[in-house]
């Protein structure tokens, strides 16, 4: 009779839920600056006339949507593959090495996709105070001098921590296919 729970299955399903608390923080504090400041007017009159203004706006967006899109429904899912392995399939992780490359599936993945989301979330509000006037507590830089200086600078650290999420996931692949063929 095969066991029933998936202690992988169970780890990354919590995670998913850790990571959807902070998903749901991070839009919650979002809305409510859109609903008590006046920023978000001046932003919409902004990208209005400068509509090349809206791409750092874009960067935090896209970051919030690739932190629930991969740190939580791709966590979830995942739980839902150990769980075929371990359960459905009879093949609990046992040993070192398939163990090993779930907790790196787990921690790189993870802690991949939730700093790159961040620091493109933070990217983003860097470049929209940026654009913003000095008298309503911008910067009052151009897009090109944002571009240069502010959101430049982020495409490397941003890009290596996607590496570690890439990195994370092929471990647990790794993990998969041998535990698959392991007796």
């Amino acid at each position: 009779m095969p066991p029933a729970y998936s202690k992988w299955a169970g780890r990354f399903t919590w995670t998913a839920i850790i990571q959807g608390a902070i998903v749901a923080l991070l839009t919650a504090m979002l809305a409510a600056f859109v609903a008590t400041t006046g920023y978000p007017s001046l932003l919409v009159q902004t990208v209005l006339s400068m509509p090349q203004v809206g791409f750092s706006e874009i960067t935090a967006l896209a970051g919030l949507a690739l932190y629930l899109v991969v740190g939580v429904i791709g966590t979830g899912l995942t739980a839902q593959f150990y769980h075929h392995f371990e359960i459905r399939a009879s093949k609990p992780y046992k040993g070192v090495v398939t163990n090993g490359l779930a907790w790196t599936h787990l921690v790189l993945m993870n802690v991949g996709i939730s700093a790159a989301s961040l620091l493109m979330i933070y990217a983003g509000y860097l470049g929209d105070i940026a654009v913003g006037e000095k008298e309503s507590g911008g910067f009052g830089m151009t897009i090109e001098q944002v571009s240069q200086q502010i959101l430049n600078q982020f495409i490397v650290p941003v890009s290596s921590l996607l590496i570690v999420t890439v990195v994370g996931a092929v471990a647990g692949g790794a993990g998969f296919i041998i535990n698959q063929f392991q007796r």
